[in-house]
């Protein structure tokens, strides 16, 4: 949350989250890929690191003047915070939102996908109802146990309650012009089940294409509709206060926050029932990222040069508002500095291998060699030359139809994107000319940027690439006729590539298409970075209650959205789109519940 934010919510449209980013084919293999640098001492980059984690001196009493005394003090007024302070509102709790942005330009909640399961909303769609047992497997599966069982649980069996409970203050027709069913109803040849990896249709998306081409996103006006029903209630929103310091009593009990005003002047603000931590990531505070990512930090380590690791995203890259955010680790802060703990590792965050949300298509390294299943996807970064090629033919828009409504494919339901994308390669002829997907379009699929070429044959097509030279050329074009004979099979012999999917990407219907995706250290996942948001937080119970070194709550802290962990290990995990912001809101809403009970 920044006090300089330059873009009021309205502006926010659906130049989305994976823009530019898919053209390697899964979001693992964008990783970035670095020759090394200047060596730089372990040791010394690892105690710069450890300034953040130190409770800065006491602030001067004197200077710190009484703003009130409310039953829930709120740490920030995104998806999570907003429904923890709604929720509690609607009990007859006094709640303080403390919020650093300007009320000018807040910007309530970044994206448009909200993940949940088996709500009213989807079920009413004609949407399967989502086998629950299944779903909490799932997730297991993909955390490899590592996750909190009972916090997932809670997200499954709560989310459909708290998503119908959050639209419900949206009129039907608004509803009807913003919001629909992902993917639904479906064709009659998606899959639901990738290279094993499961998926389920729960994701809303907020857009309205009635008004203008591209759409325009709705779920913050949806949000901003909570707030005003809150603050109807009673619930006050403290702009430009950013929180400093949480008070702690004798026994260790969290009593309040002191924050800092825009003007620089300091409040207290204490809590009779409880603070609620919902600040936002640290993914724009790069000594929280080289301290608390470890896969970032273990390979910017491997390469000898910690300053390969970057914060944020680039400043070019419309996010939905994310670049304006300062996302700044305040809330994780807080709460380690109160005497919790970041959750125990490895540590998550949603720049890359998020399984099954592979382009499916074939693709090669930068020395001709296929390097995984293609549908899975892989975190596994590439040599240092730096780039991927992934490869096509003429029955690509078969293989979009088949795929599963997730992170990196195309949104069917979309009367916008999906028709765009089936026309997207019209102009696209065979020659030595240089295209890109979407050609201009602002559209979104599992194929977008990158250097696009088309030819009539594979050898044709690698020379006019170019990126494949004598040994390396033959090697591609052996890579290429064995894909094409085990697709014959319809047995991936090296990776395992689910059979269905192995029959529809063979290399054998002209045009041929070969897109060139260079790694980009500028990029908004091309680098040693967090990407979108950093998805690790603070050891809570399942409750949202933060834990001690003794794994104990600490009376008094709570932590929802991204200031909690135990949601994601390893990396984002996402069975359907959206399942972050589902997860921020049914914490947040259970929180808020909790708290206004006491």
């Amino acid at each position: 949350m920044s006090e300089e934010d330059k873009k009021p919510a309205g502006d926010i449209n659906r130049r989305g989250f994976l823009k530019g980013v898919v053209a390697t084919g899964t979001m693992g293999a964008i990783s970035a890929v670095h020759s090394v640098s200047a060596v730089q001492s372990r040791s010394e980059n690892r105690a710069a690191t450890k300034s953040w984690r130190e409770k800065p001196d006491p602030i001067d009493e004197s200077l710190i003047s009484d703003g009130g005394t409310y039953d829930v003090v709120v740490v920030g007024g995104g998806n999570a915070g907003l429904i923890c302070a709604s929720a509690a509102s609607t009990k007859g709790t006094s709640v303080a939102v403390l919020e650093n942005q300007a009320e000018k330009s807040y910007i309530r909640g970044v994206g448009k996908d909200v993940g949940t399961v088996n709500s009213q909303y989807a079920l009413s769609q004609g949407a399967p109802r989502i086998d629950e047992d299944d779903f909490l497997r799932e997730l297991a599966r993909r955390n490899v146990i590592r996750h909190n069982p009972r916090r997932a649980s809670y997200f499954v069996k709560n989310s459909g309650r708290v998503f119908d409970w959050v639209i419900s203050f949206a009129e039907k027709r608004w509803m009807d012009d913003n919001c629909h069913l992902m993917s639904w109803p479906p064709g009659p040849d998606v899959l639901l089940e990738v290279s094993g990896w499961k998926f389920y249709y729960g994701t809303s998306v907020f857009l309205n294409n009635k008004k203008e081409p591209y759409g325009v996103e709705r779920w913050h006006e949806l949000l901003k509709i909570h707030q005003e029903k809150a603050e109807a209630r009673g619930a006050k929103w403290f702009f430009q206060h950013h929180a400093e310091i949480c008070d702690l009593d004798g026994s260790g009990a969290v009593t309040g926050v002191v924050a800092r005003r825009a003007d620089g002047k300091y409040v207290r603000f204490t809590a009779r029932k409880g603070v609620a931590l919902c600040a936002g990531d640290f993914s724009k505070n790069r000594e929280m990222v080289i301290d608390i990512l470890d896969t970032i930090r273990h390979e910017a380590e491997a390469r000898g040069d910690l300053s390969l690791v970057k914060a944020g995203l680039p400043a070019d890259i419309p996010v939905g508002g994310m670049n304006v955010l300062s996302r700044d680790g305040s809330g994780i802060k807080l709460g380690l500095w109160a005497g919790g703990h970041i959750e125990i590792g490895p540590h998550s965050t949603m720049a890359g291998g998020d399984p099954g949300t592979g382009t499916w298509f074939l693709q090669l390294n930068s020395r001709g060699e296929r390097f995984c299943d293609e549908a899975a996807g892989t975190t596994l970064l590439q040599p240092d030359d730096g780039f991927t090629v992934t490869f096509n033919d003429a029955n690509w828009k078969k293989v979009y139809e088949m795929m599963p409504p997730r992170h990196g494919s195309v949104d069917t339901a979309d009367t916008y994107s999906w028709p765009a994308v089936l026309h997207q390669l019209d102009d696209v002829k065979p020659g030595p000319e240089q295209y890109s997907w979407g050609q201009g379009r602002e559209i979104k699929g599992p194929m977008s940027g990158g250097e696009l070429y088309c030819a009539d044959t594979i050898e044709e097509l690698l020379d006019f690439m170019g990126c494949y030279k004598g040994d390396t050329r033959e090697k591609a074009l052996t890579e290429i006729a064995r894909y094409n004979e085990m697709c014959e099979k319809g047995l991936d012999e090296d990776f395992g590539k689910d059979r269905r999917i192995m029959k529809v990407t063979a290399l054998k219907n002209p045009p041929f298409y070969g897109t060139i995706c260079k790694k980009d250290p500028a990029g908004m996942m091309g680098s040693l970075s967090p990407g979108l948001v950093a998805t690790t937080g603070l050891d809570t119970d399942a409750d949202g209650r933060v834990l001690n070194s003794e794994f104990k709550s600490i009376k008094g802290l709570n932590a929802a959205g991204n200031n909690a962990g135990g949601r994601f290990i390893v990396t984002y995990q996402s069975p359907f789109a959206g399942i972050s912001i589902g997860m921020a809101i049914t914490d947040g809403c259970l929180l808020g519940e909790r708290l206004a009970a006491l």
